[in-house]
């Protein structure tokens, strides 16, 4: 115990002596530049960790930099090749575009001339409908004028044939009597009171025919001539009817040959429609053929595999296709160049869908489409689409696409 004690108060003793030193060290350093070189040391080392951090941060910001540069140099790359896809196929489209527009302006000077050529025909044909009421007036005139003059002709020839009558059982009479008197014996002659009164008598007679009209003649000569003359005139009128009522049966035969020949290529192109949309087979049918005009137009329809059926007995979908099948046979023989379809296919099955979508897009070639429509079917087959959404603050969002371009958004 008591070595111990020794050693400590020895180490305590070398512990003073050390703390001692370091007291006369830190005199002699308090009186020298170390403790300002010290504080300028510990300043400069401070400055070196901040531009170490700020070297540090630096580095970050560049490299984030750099992946920004990348990203932005893949955009531009994607860029140019988006621009360089849109300017090639804005090329084409400029390309189809003159082509469409030529030919639109051809099918608009036909279209010209077919109005004009209907409406010279209608025009011919109003004037040939105004003369031919002219020329019934006419003729109407002319029949009262002719029944007229009939009238006084008949009178006449009546008047005529009461006085030949007249005039012939007096000449028998006369024949009579001399024939009675040539066979008198001289001494048989009458007496003559006798003779006075077959004298009074054959006055009296003579006073009957009374009074005589010496002109009747020359007046039913002259009415028989106006009764020629009438006669002619209504020939005449009949004549120019029955050319009126040829130049009109053959404008009927033509717009009946023109309708026919409409019909019969739109029931070529419904039948062949109709048999690609449902498998099944399908006919136009005209109520009177002979006068398609006075009746009407049937749509006999019978999808694959079912039984001919009246319309209303039809599904929904059978309905959609056999009008679809109608509306593309008429845009086959006679096409527009725009057409608007608003969910045609709204009650097909997916198969039936998939017929029409392509379809559309065949046709699609020859004429503009715009269809409302919520498929697949259609929409795959889109050049471009437009879709409207509402957000969250009750305003519409209106986005369109152009399939095989980028997204352009357009907020309502």
């Amino acid at each position: 115990m008591g070595e111990l004690e020794s050693a400590i108060a020895d180490h305590d003793e070398k512990i003073e002596g050390i703390e001692g030193e370091i007291d006369e060290i830190e005199s002699e350093l308090a009186d020298s530049d170390v403790p300002e070189l010290t504080e300028k040391a510990d300043t400069i080392e401070s400055e070196i960790d901040d531009r170490e951090d700020r070297m540090d941060d630096l580095d970050g910001r560049l490299n984030e930099l750099r992946l920004e540069k990348e990203y932005a140099e893949d955009s531009i790359d994607d860029l140019h090749d988006t621009l360089e896809t849109v300017q090639n196929r804005k090329a084409e489209n400029e390309g189809r575009i003159e082509e469409l527009e030529t030919e639109i302006a051809e099918r608009e000077d036909t279209l010209d001339e077919k109005e004009a050529a209907v409406a010279d025909l209608e025009e011919e044909l109003a004037e040939l409908k105004e003369d031919r009421a002219e020329l019934k007036d006419e003729l109407q005139d002319a029949q009262a004028a002719r029944d007229e003059q009939q009238e006084i002709v008949d009178e006449a020839e009546d008047g005529l044939d009461d006085r030949r009558e007249r005039a012939e059982r007096l000449d028998w009479e006369i024949d009579e009597l001399a024939a009675a008197v040539g066979e008198y014996d001289p001494e048989e002659i009458p007496d003559h009171d006798e003779v006075e009164r077959e004298i009074e008598r054959i006055e009296d007679a003579m006073e009957e025919l009374e009074p005589v009209n010496m002109l009747a003649i020359d007046e039913y000569d002259a009415v028989a001539a106006d009764l020629a003359d009438l006669t002619d005139k209504k020939d005449t009128l009949t004549d120019e009817r029955d050319g009126i009522e040829e130049r009109i049966e053959s404008y009927e035969a033509q717009k009946k040959g023109t309708f026919l020949d409409s019909y019969e290529a739109i029931n070529d192109q419904f039948e062949a429609i109709f048999e690609r949309l449902s498998s099944g087979s399908g006919t136009l049918h005209l109520e009177d053929a002979e006068d398609p005009f006075e009746g009407g137009l049937t749509m006999k329809a019978q999808p694959g595999d079912k039984p001919i059926q009246r319309l209303d007995a039809m599904s929904g979908g059978e309905k959609s296709l056999t009008a679809l099948a109608f509306i593309f046979a008429v845009q086959r023989h006679n096409p527009a160049p725009f057409y608007a379809l608003d969910e045609i296919d709204a009650f097909l099955d997916a198969a039936n869908a998939e017929r029409v979508g392509e379809l559309v897009d065949e046709l699609a070639s020859e004429a503009q489409f715009i269809v409302v429509s919520h498929r697949s079917a259609m929409l795959e087959r889109s050049e471009r689409a437009i879709g409207v959404t509402m957000q969250g603050d009750n305003v519409s969002a209106v986005t369109g696409i152009e399939f095989g371009a980028q997204e352009v958004p357009a907020d309502d």
